[in-house]
């Protein structure tokens, strides 16, 4: 039995050795798994994240002992990882697709010929396997270290004991989405995680309460959930403003915004493409009314893609609006010109009114307003759970149930704003926070949502409790001005979400999600990975450099030269909870505090990773370890 620190001066294997090529496959593997890895779900607009399979080689790696045997040492390793021949065979029978089946099929002599590559391709990840993808491995593992493990958590505290006299503790103090943290938790180390962002700690948090929690926590945290679908329904169905009357829903609702033309003084629909769906051939028609000089935007479905292909230029043409009220003379102007753009000294300035606090909807005499052109509507089909889908124009009903929300929010508000179910904070300016101040006037963070949308996130804010606000999350993201309309995408087309890039990018056109589409966000389906019952994690904000407790073992992923300004752009999650955060995050501070955050720009930048670093050297045992990603 190993004793305690009988490993304290054995160098760890990831110092002298690494199996680069196979953990680059693995690691390839699960990145193009998109929104089937194990953590997206809690934020998939956090981008920056290292896989899994990664950090736990990294952590593993941290914990082996080098014996005079190194490549007795990468066999135990290879195993611990799955990536050996043995477990390569029980993830191609726990896949069991055709590609898998195919390869098993294979001759022994095929198969050795194969590369690693084709192995992980045609084979599950290991971490989708469970835990029987060990269960030959215990006995190897033993002999070769001395132990006396059957699971993770017991070779990772033995090991841990080996080498610091206690169950290993696993720092990193650049969590971000908790990635690193939630994969040390997972193994059965003991976890500090710590960001200055409040919004990376919320990730990290929920990855260790949801998606780690217990069978039982995860039937409590699904049904409410439910809970809160329902209540947010109830209180869009009493207005009655997303059914015609006909048993037919909204949903999806297409907005674009609306100009007048400064030589015709007509009023133009910015549309950067009349095409609404390529899928079912439907596109938007301008229709001259010369006694109000504006169009009404009919949407027509046609027969070929011939028609639809013809459809592709709108009004917006290389950054200008180009309409013809008459089909002979052709109106252009530059979008700059009608916003009135010019140069005050180095300064971009322009002729629009800032909005204020109280705003959410152009006011009369704003150059952009704003209107609803189109309407996705559904109906479920007799005796079927499937649904019929029809694009139509907008029609005086619906005119009349946009200004039931319009109201709505007018008159509640001010109120949601004091109690902090809508945001009142000003969008700093920023690198990434200028686009909707200077292209719009937008200047608080709720001016990025329209009426719709303010009513149904105030709901979702008002009735979720610390688990569900990763859900309000997920639909502030995926229910904005800023959610581009693709009109290729499967069912139609489809809503996109605002941090497809990691910009706030202003729009056009834009669609907004109708009740089924949104419940969809509400109720989300997380992976389940239910961390050891004895593992001890804590998620604390504050600068890495200010960090104040011991830890053996430091994986961090820190911020780069070019890297993403989450300081700047989570600020659109930040309004949201700031006034009113659950009691299981309140400690945390709400604010991005980009003063403080450490940007790879400059010399400050230097001068904030070596603060950092020489923190957790003073904050480690001497045998203690830092592993630094890039």
């Amino acid at each position: 039995m190993l004793q305690p620190h009988s490993w304290q001066d054995k160098p760890a294997l990831i110092e002298h050795l690494f199996p680069v090529q196979k953990i680059s496959a693995e690691s390839f593997k699960e990145q193009m798994a998109v929104h089937g890895k194990t953590l997206t779900a809690l934020g998939s607009y956090w981008k920056g994240r290292k896989p899994l399979i990664l950090n736990k080689a990294c952590i593993l790696g941290s914990l082996l002992p080098v014996s005079d045997d190194l490549l007795k040492d990468l066999e135990v390793f290879e195993m611990l990882m799955g990536m050996d021949n043995e477990s390569l065979e029980k993830r191609l029978d726990v896949k069991n697709d055709k590609a898998s089946r195919f390869f098993l099929a294979q001759e022994q002599s095929v198969k050795r010929d194969a590369t690693y590559n084709e192995w992980v391709r045609a084979a599950c990840r290991p971490e989708e396997c469970g835990d029987e993808l060990f269960s030959h491995i215990w006995a190897k593992v033993n002999a070769h270290l001395g132990t006396s493990a059957f699971s993770f958590p017991q070779l990772i505290e033995q090991m841990g004991i080996a080498r610091f006299g206690h169950r290993p503790r696993v720092a990193d103090v650049f969590s971000g989405s908790g990635q690193i943290p939630f994969e040390a938790a997972r193994l059965g180390c003991n976890v500090y995680a710590s960001d200055l962002n409040p919004i990376a700690c919320m990730l990290t948090w929920g990855g260790f309460n949801i998606v780690g929690a217990s069978p039982e926590k995860r039937l409590e945290i699904d049904n409410a959930q439910k809970e809160l679908a329902k209540k947010v329904q109830t209180e869009i169905d009493a207005l009655g403003v997303e059914t015609d009357g006909k048993d037919w829903q909204g949903k999806v609702y297409l907005y674009c915004v609306e100009v007048v033309c400064p030589e015709s003084g007509w009023k133009v629909p910015l549309l950067p493409t009349f095409i609404i769906s390529k899928g079912y051939k439907v596109i938007a028609k301008l229709v001259p009314v010369p006694a109000q000089k504006r169009y009404e935007v009919k949407i027509v479905y046609v027969k070929t893609d011939v028609e639809v292909e013809a459809a592709t230029i709108g009004t917006v043409q290389d950054g200008n609006v180009v309409h013809s009220p008459d089909g002979q003379i052709v109106y252009r102007v530059s979008i700059n010109t009608i916003r009135g753009d010019y140069k005050d000294g180095k300064e971009n300035k322009n002729l629009l009114r800032m909005w204020e606090k109280s705003d959410f909807i152009p006011r009369q005499n704003d150059i952009f307003q704003e209107r609803l052109y189109c309407v996705q509507w559904m109906k479920q089909k007799h005796d079927s759970a499937r649904f019929d889908y029809d694009f139509r124009a907008v029609t005086a009903d619906d005119l009349k149930r946009e200004q039931i929300v319009v109201d709505y929010v007018q008159t509640h508000l001010a109120d949601w704003q004091e109690k902090g179910y809508v945001p009142d904070s000003i969008i700093e300016a920023g690198a990434k926070t200028d686009e909707p101040i200077r292209t719009r006037g937008w200047t608080h963070w709720h001016h990025l949502f329209n009426a719709r949308q303010l009513l149904r996130h105030v709901f979702a804010n008002k009735y979720s409790g610390a688990y569900q606000k990763f859900a309000l999350q997920q639909i502030l993201n995926s229910n904005s001005r800023l959610c581009r309309w693709s009109n290729a995408d499967g069912g139609g087309g489809a809503v996109k979400q605002v941090f497809d890039n990691q910009a706030l990018n202003t729009l056009f056109n834009y669609g907004c999600r109708g009740s089924d589409y949104y419940n969809g966000l509400l109720l989300q389906n997380y992976a389940q990975a239910p961390l050891p019952i004895d593992t001890e994690v804590f998620v604390n904000s504050h600068p890495a450099q200010n960090l104040e407790t011991e830890n053996d073992i430091y994986i961090t992923d820190p911020p780069y030269g070019d890297a993403v300004k989450y300081e700047e752009i989570t600020e659109f999650f930040i309004a949201w909870l700031r006034k009113n955060p659950p009691a299981e995050f309140a400690h945390w501070t709400w604010d991005s505090r980009r003063s403080l955050a450490i940007k790879g720009e400059d010399e400050g930048f230097r001068q904030g990773m070596v603060a950092a670093y020489r923190k957790m050297t003073q904050k480690m045992p001497d045998n203690g370890i830092q592993v630094l990603m890039f």
